[in-house]
């Protein structure tokens, strides 16, 4: 939740014109991830709580695409700000794809991040 947080208060921080391009997907994005862990924690079986795992997985790589995406064109934004949610996001994908590995295995058909 709180690289979520993170990520809303960086929005703020985008040209106006963003609003409702690039911020709104970023917001989206962000928010998708816990909200799809949380509603799959909920799941009768791993292998379903797996598949929201993944939702939040690529929701989450969504997001890191559009911060790289910002990098690019507004190189006046702080980019050490940018680069920390982009690395934080990485780690966090890790994490969530080593928790499907070991609780639903066949439904990681994803490459492994760590390489």
């Amino acid at each position: 939740m709180d690289h979520t947080v993170k990520v809303y208060e960086f929005t703020a921080s985008l040209p106006a014109e963003e609003k409702y391009n690039l911020a709104s997907q970023l917001r989206r994005s962000a928010a998708s991830v816990p909200l799809n862990i949380a509603e799959g924690s909920g799941a009768a079986t791993n292998v379903e709580f797996g598949r929201f795992l993944g939702y939040a997985y690529r929701s989450l790589k969504e997001g890191i695409t559009a911060l790289e995406l910002c990098l690019r064109l507004y190189p006046s934004l702080r980019r050490d700000s940018i680069a920390s949610l982009i690395d934080e996001g990485n780690q966090i994908s890790r994490m969530i794809h080593s928790f499907i590995q070991k609780i639903a295995p066949t439904e990681s058909r994803w490459p492994d991040p760590n390489s």
